[in-house]
Parts: C-alpha cells; structure tokens; sequence
C-alpha cells in the first residue's frame, strides 16, 4: 500500500514537472525547439512558429534541414555529428533559416543534450540575430566604401583628445598595421610643416566654428605628393558645449592632381591669347581713330567690338589670376554708372543668337558705384548659365530691385534647377553643378570668379531653386562708395 502512494506521488510530481516545462516551454520568447538524432523537428513552442511564420502543425513532424538555407545545411550536419556522434553535451552554432515567405532569418543557436526514457534528444533556443547580422553587413560595405573611396572616418573626443576612427584610417597615414593607440598629436608630424599651423588653426577654432574643414599635405616617407581633406562636425552636450568632433578624412591627391593641370592649361591657354587680343585691340583702336570717314552703323559696331575685345582681356586677365587668392588679386575700377543700361547691353549680346526671351524689370535710372566690365562679366555668366543649363525655360528673366543702400540684381530661369544638395558648393572653384558633365563645356571657374567680383565688390551672392519650377541666381551691390 505505501508503495503504491508512493508510485502515485511520484507519477503526480512527474506530471507536475512535465505540465511545468510546457508550460515554460510554450510561453518562453525565446524560440525553441527539440529534436532528435535524425534532425526532426519533434516539439516547437510559439516564440519559433512566429519567427518562421508556420502554425506548428506545419514545423513539427519536418527536419530541420528543409527550412535551413542551403549554403548551412553543412552547419547542421555538424551540430547532428558533435551532439550524437560524439556525445558532446551542448554546441553552439550560428545559422540561417527560411520563413514562409522565402526571406530569410539568422539565428545563434545553442543546443543541449538531454535523455528521455533511454533515447536521446536535443533541446535547442534560438536567438534571432538577423539585426546584428545586417549590421555586420552593412559595416563590410561601409569598410569597403571607404577603402577604395581613400576615405577614413575618425571621432575626436575634444576633452580627452582621443581619436576613434575606422579600420583603413591609419593605412592613409602610411601605416601597414593598424596602431595601438591615436589622439590628435599623432596627426602632427604626419602633416607637412606648411598646413601644420593651418590645421592648428582649425582645430582651435573648433568650438566657435562648429567643425573643420581644411586640406593638408602629408609628409610621406617615400616622398609622394598626397592631399587629404579633413572635415568633422562637432556633436553637443546638453549644456551646449561640443564634446566632440565626427567626420571623415579623403584622401584628394587626384583631384589636386587634377586642379594643377586645369591650372596648368588656364595658364597657357590664356597666355596664348593674349597676343591674338592684343593684336585685334590695336586694330579695333585703328578703327575708332578714323571714325569721321564711317557710317553710324559702323560706328556701333566697332565701339560694340571695342566693348567685347575689352571684356575678352579682362576675362584672360581672371583666368590667370583665378587662384585661391584670386579676390585679394582683383583690382576694381570703380565708377558710377547706370546699371538698367548695362543689362541691356548684355542683353543685346544674346538677342541675335537661338535662345529663350530675355527681359528686365526695374528703374531704368538705377545707378550704383562698381566696376561695370566686372558686373557685366558677372551679369554674362549668369544668363549664359541660364541659358545653357535651362534650354527648355520659354523666358529668362533679369530683374533689378532697388533698395536704399543696395541693390539686388537676379536671373531668373524654369528650367529644371538644382537640387539642395549642390547649392552650397556652387561658387567652388572647379565645381560643375551637372552630372552629365559631358553634355556642357566649361572649367567650372565661372560662378567662382563671380563671387569673388561680387564679395570684391562688399556685396552678396546666392541661389534659390526649386527644382522642375524656378531657379533664381542672385547678387547685391552697394548704391554708392559710401554704402
């Protein structure tokens, strides 16, 4: 009798265990499954019929095998071999597997041996690591990016001046193994001592400058040329104060390249034509001297050639003085003049040839204190622009606001515009705005040489554009010297 109580008691606690871990079982978020030797799926619990989107009906009965992804069925074998073969207690694996609708989940999976009424079995829980997985990915393309974009990315921490950056960051700096250790000293006698005192700069400057930007020379054992350009941004703390500073370093030793044998061309081109110039200047100025023996219209036309012949050496002028310190190098001749005349006079220039209506509203006596042939040089590039980047637009149109001590002089085009992204490098030197670069000639100096006549000048130059709608290049003038 006290056996059978016993037997009873025992049955009674087995249930109850049984009844708690499947309970546990089922309800766990972790998904989780049991299987045997043979790799058939003998038990699943909820967590694992949604990470693979089957009711449970449709897991259990099937191996694991029919939803493992093909390139690691191998890893399952090798867990079937370590745990059964070789009685190994537990193992641990990472995998992939199919959902229902083909897209795929990875897991970590660990598995655990355990015997139940002499047969064995393997309890398994599977973590869903697809987001780690994709963030692995996603940081091999982004490694593989930067290394054959020769781009690094580094984090400046301003307080400690310790630098984290990413993996190819000290190969730029002409290091084959990555180093133990980088704050900002190490970049110093890296930089050639010319730049040195200019990333200095920038680098004090970080807290009223909100980031930096500069580019500096490498000072390179095997004594090559190599450019970088350094930029980063600084991040705040809640009290306002930059802590610290991300950004990315490119390595434009190309494009340097590239921007000396522009310079290179600008500067024979130009010499060259000099001559030819100077040559149909003297004719033009033959011709004005026996004006008493010519007609009004050939009067016109040589004073219009004067005017274009002038134009012509000014622009040769700024071509082989378009540097990096081209504005320091601009000698304005200013005077008072009317400026409505002179637009028309531009305007004229494009009246003859096959492009869209060009038109101007505002006083016709407006008159500012400036440098004409500059501003006409400006006022060309801008509705030349207009008209080679817009061919669609029906109408160009120039537009003169008078204000009390300026005014503001736009070009105003609907063709397909510019898009946000671009506007600020616009009046870079050498930057083209249009992909297709092939479509269209130019040097990518123009819009460059025109701020630089403008901000001469103590004005403004900008853009706004609203692509497939309007496009409107914009710049001011002081009205007089004292403005």
């Amino acid at each position: 009798m006290q056996e059978k109580k016993e037997q009873d008691n025992f049955e009674k606690r087995f249930k109850e265990c049984d009844d708690k871990f499947n309970t546990i079982f089922d309800l766990t978020s972790v998904a989780s499954k049991i299987i045997r030797s043979d790799l058939t799926i003998l038990k699943v619990n909820k967590a694992l019929c949604e990470m693979l989107d089957y009711p449970p009906e449709q897991i259990e009965g099937t191996k694991i095998l029919d939803h493992a992804c093909e390139e690691h069925i191998v890893h399952w074998h090798r867990l079937q071999e370590e745990i059964w073969s070789r009685q190994v207690p537990f193992f641990k694996l990472q995998a992939c597997l199919y959902r229902r609708d083909r897209s795929r989940v990875w897991v970590d999976v660990t598995t655990i041996l355990y015997n139940d009424q002499g047969e064995t079995f393997g309890f398994t829980v599977l973590d869903n690591i697809s987001g780690m997985k994709q963030l692995e990915e996603s940081q091999k393309r982004l490694n593989l990016a930067l290394k054959y974009t020769g781009t690094a990315i580094w984090e400046l921490d301003l307080e400690t001046k310790e630098v984290f950056r990413s993996r190819d960051h000290d190969e730029i700096f002409g290091y084959p193994q990555r180093q133990e250790h980088w704050s900002l000293e190490s970049y110093y006698p890296h930089i050639s001592a010319n730049d040195l005192p200019v990333f200095k700069e920038a680098i004090n400057n970080i807290q009223t400058d909100g980031g930096i930007d500069v580019q500096v020379r490498l000072n390179r054992a095997d004594g090559k040329l190599q450019w970088l350009n350094i930029k980063g941004k600084t991040e705040t703390n809640k009290k306002g104060k930059a802590v610290k500073l991300v950004g990315v370093i490119n390595d434009i030793t190309n494009d340097k390249i590239i921007e000396r044998h522009k310079d290179d061309f600008i500067s024979i081109a130009s010499h060259e034509l000099k001559t030819p110039v100077t040559s149909l200047k003297g004719s033009v100025q033959m011709l004005q001297r026996d004006a008493n023996r010519q007609s009004d219209r050939t009067k016109r036309l040589v004073a219009q050639a004067s005017r274009g012949i002038n134009r012509i050496s000014l622009i040769i002028d700024d071509l082989l003085n378009a540097g990096k310190t081209y504005r320091d190098q601009i000698e304005l001749r200013k005077t008072n003049f009317n400026l409505f005349q002179l637009v028309q006079e531009i305007v004229e220039l494009f009246a003859s040839t096959e492009v869209p209506a060009v038109t101007i509203t505002g006083k016709e006596d407006l008159m500012v204190y400036a440098d004409s042939e500059r501003i006409g040089r400006v006022l060309t590039n801008l509705i030349s622009n207009a008209v080679k980047y817009a061919p669609g637009t029906a109408e160009i149109k120039v537009e003169l606001i008078d204000n009390e001590t300026y005014v503001k002089i736009s070009v105003i085009d609907k063709g397909p515009g510019i898009v946000a992204e671009k506007i600020p490098l616009l009046f870079d030197r050498y930057y083209q705005a249009d992909e297709q670069q092939q479509q269209y000639s130019g040097l990518g100096l123009g819009l460059f040489i025109c701020a630089n006549i403008v901000r001469k000048h103590g004005g403004e130059i900008g853009v706004e554009s609203v692509p497939s709608e309007r496009t409107s290049f914009w710049f001011t003038l002081p009205k007089s010297a004292g403005s």
